[in-house]
């Protein structure tokens, strides 16, 4: 999570410096960051049961 709040930073940061092209780099690196970091916090959420014994 932290990364995905970090990438937000990136990005308000970015949009309030104004600075071109380069804008264009932190929008990239923030993108990657928050792809990571949602990847990071959902990878380990269980599936949920499948079959004819699932609660449901």
């Amino acid at each position: 999570m932290t990364m995905v709040f970090l990438a937000l930073a990136i990005v308000g940061v970015t949009a309030y410096l104004h600075l071109g092209w380069w804008s264009l780099i932190g929008y990239a690196v923030a993108a990657g960051a928050a792809v990571v970091g949602g990847w990071l916090l959902f990878k380990d959420v269980p599936e949920p049961p499948h079959g004819p014994g699932a609660s449901r």
